[in-house]
């Protein structure tokens, strides 16, 4: 029977806010009708991604490692990560996907999204170690109609902040302040006036401030949370799929 993994902890809500979004996007008109779901969060395994990519940290991978031998066990089938900087080729090189299960990349997905419906410029927004380490500008080498757009120094660490801050970050508080969300909005809007169609909120914690949001104005919100849930259904049980 197919079931899905979810490797979470990374920070713990992105890890609830995919699993909610798998339930958001599965036909289901009783309980039984969902797809079982397993979600390992162990933050205290898993160091911080930006920390390793950007400072040779702590590295998360045996951390991320022991999660999917976990899933696999417990019964998933198909595998996901809810972290962008997860997905770095730093990281990912040394994780061995367990046997009998399919690792379903968000960025890889989130890339043919973007194929798949016409876009051609396209902003990012994400931690220091996502932009800086150029994750998704590797994705984008095989798509090459599609153009990534990032925003200014400043606007990098002002997201940054968003993100880690201690006293009104969206990992300290699990949360979204009114200083939080007109940041956002405003590297969002910076990216629009350079001619982004679309902005990808490229890590996790980011769509959480803008729940039940598609757009901001006129800019589209790529949301790679909501695309691996969809994927990740899928691969498990396609048929149930909004």
């Amino acid at each position: 029977m197919s079931a899905i993994g979810i490797v979470g902890g990374v920070g713990p809500l992105a890890g609830t806010d995919l699993a909610q979004k798998v339930f958001k996007n599965t036909k289901a008109n009783k309980d039984q009708d969902h797809i079982d779901l397993y979600l390992v969060s162990c933050p205290s395994m898993i160091p911080d991604r930006t920390e390793y990519v950007l400072f040779n940290g702590e590295n998360p991978a045996p951390g991320i490692q022991k999660a999917m031998e976990t899933l696999a066990a417990c019964g998933a089938t198909a595998i996901g990560i809810s972290c962008n900087t997860a997905h770095s080729p730093k990281i990912l090189s040394q994780v061995k996907v367990p046997e009998k299960t399919v690792f379903v990349n968000m960025i890889d997905r989130c890339c043919r999204f973007l194929h798949e419906n016409g876009y051609k410029e396209v902003g990012l927004l994400g931690t220091l170690g996502t932009l800086r380490s150029g994750i998704y500008a590797d994705y984008f080498k095989n798509y090459p109609e599609l153009e990534l757009i990032l925003p200014s120094e400043e606007t990098q660490e002002a997201v940054q902040d968003c993100i880690y801050n201690k006293e009104y970050g969206i990992k300290a508080l699990s949360a979204v302040g009114e200083r939080v969300y007109n940041t956002i909005s405003a590297a969002i809007r910076e990216l629009s006036s350079v001619g982004c169609q679309a902005v990808i909120l490229g890590c996790t914690e980011l769509p959480l401030v803008f729940e039940n949001q598609d757009s901001l104005d006129k800019t589209a919100l790529i949301d790679p949370t909501k695309i691996l849930a969809r994927e990740l259904i899928k691969e498990t049980a396609p048929e149930k799929l909004i």
